[in-house]
């Protein structure tokens, strides 16, 4: 998976984009910034867009070549990163880190999911929320972005199960045009997911 991500990003072209995922964006305003963390942050564009509204921006993602890019978009829009070069299942963060933590299409085989994402529970604080946006099972077969295997695609009955114990505010399967650098452009079947500790 590490040399997949790399060649893909070895690219001097941003291939998501450097503006951050919408839905996250939309999710961020009027929360009082804090300390928030992107899993696979991968060119970093989630993480350099909380900097600039005054987050403390922690992230990791398997790619080198990710990270060098994160680190000059986060150098070139003048704001600080934490960012770490390792994998979801080796990465550690102490209990109760962090306010937000924002999945933005980060996919997993089924059995590391829910794992994971139990995983981020642990390093919520209390009062923390979840903000997630992925492709749900009809995606398969679009040409907007998103794994060809339908189980590591979302549903709503699965988030639900993965993060339950938090109190869910949004959980919804929807199609949207989505505009994110070269990889996601077009119609796409998500999901949409907020859940407070």
């Amino acid at each position: 998976m590490k040399a997949t991500w790399n060649e893909r990003y070895q690219n001097s072209t941003y291939q998501y984009g450097i503006n951050p995922n919408d839905f996250l964006s939309e999710q961020l305003q009027g929360l009082q910034p804090g300390r928030i963390l992107v899993p696979a942050a991968g060119e970093g564009r989630d993480m350099v867009y909380a900097a600039k509204l005054g987050w403390e921006a922690h992230g990791f993602d398997l790619s080198e070549q990710g990270e060098a890019k994160a680190i000059k978009l986060a150098r070139d829009q003048q704001v600080n990163i934490h960012f770490k070069c390792m994998d979801a299942f080796k990465i550690n963060y102490p209990l109760e880190s962090f306010d937000v933590i924002a999945l933005s299409f980060f996919h997993l085989p089924p059995d590391l999911r829910k794992a994971f994402h139990q995983r981020c529970v642990t390093w919520l604080k209390p009062g923390g929320r979840i903000i997630l946006e992925g492709f749900n099972k009809s995606q398969l077969g679009k040409t907007s972005g998103g794994p060809k295997q339908v189980d590591w695609l979302f549903s709503s009955q699965e988030l639900a199960e993965d993060f339950k114990g938090l109190t869910v505010q949004i959980n919804e399967e929807k199609d949207r045009l989505l505009d994110e650098g070269l990889l996601h452009q077009g119609i796409a079947s998500v999901i949409q997911f907020t859940a407070i500790n």
